[in-house]
């Protein structure tokens, strides 16, 4: 639940995690709320400062551009594979989640723009039938989605676009033109990079 509230923008990147209001929100002990805490500073998604406490992570700059770089090799490899061996689900995955966020954007449900775009990614990697591919994009999906949302509800430009990449890609995928989608989705997560550069890094606006 912190993970899903950290992609989702309700906690900024950067803002300070109290173990205690953590506790009281969710109803349970400092126990687990801490067992929570250690698992995502093992994903990354929390820095935990000695003598200061635990705050959402905050890429720099070279964090953002390894990030892409990791998210090419690893969702390209898997559009690859799902070309191989799901095709038509695949298709169908991306389809389905580019569609609803389309819905999403014209009814301006910002949160739910980010959740169908993190949506098209997952129906990329998990119809590529490799289990270490998979793991391995888990690890750092937590981070990932956060920076989408940071991204996507900052400015109506960047979702626009960002669907429309999706749409070109579908597109490449559906006629074969796998080389070209390949190129598309790299160009697409690239992005993510000068994307977080041009909202400034200002903090996600929450969603009532």
């Amino acid at each position: 639940m912190i993970r899903e509230a950290i992609m989702d923008g309700r906690f900024a990147l950067g803002e300070a995690l109290s173990e205690m209001r953590l506790a009281e929100a969710f109803e349970v002990s400092r126990a687990p709320i801490r067992a929570a805490l250690a698992q995502l500073q093992i994903e990354g998604v929390i820095d935990v400062r000695p003598q200061s406490g635990s705050f959402v992570f905050t890429p720099t700059d070279d964090d953002v551009v390894a990030m892409a770089e990791f998210r090419a090799v690893l969702e390209t490899t898997a559009l690859r594979l799902c070309f191989d061996r799901e095709r038509v689900a695949t298709l169908h995955g991306m389809r389905a989640a580019a569609d609803e966020m389309e819905r999403a954007r014209a009814a301006d449900e910002r949160l739910a723009v980010a959740r169908a775009d993190t949506a098209f990614h997952w129906a990329i990697i998990g119809q590529c039938g490799n289990g270490y591919l998979v793991e391995s994009y888990r690890l750092i999906s937590g981070r990932v989605g956060a920076l989408r949302t940071h991204n996507l509800i900052a400015a109506d430009t960047v979702r626009k676009d960002s669907l429309a990449e999706h749409r070109s890609l579908i597109a490449a995928f559906a006629r074969g033109r796998i080389a070209r989608a390949e190129a598309i989705l790299a160009e697409h997560i690239d992005r993510m990079r000068q994307r977080y550069r041009l909202v400034g890094r200002s903090p996600a606006r929450r969603e009532g």
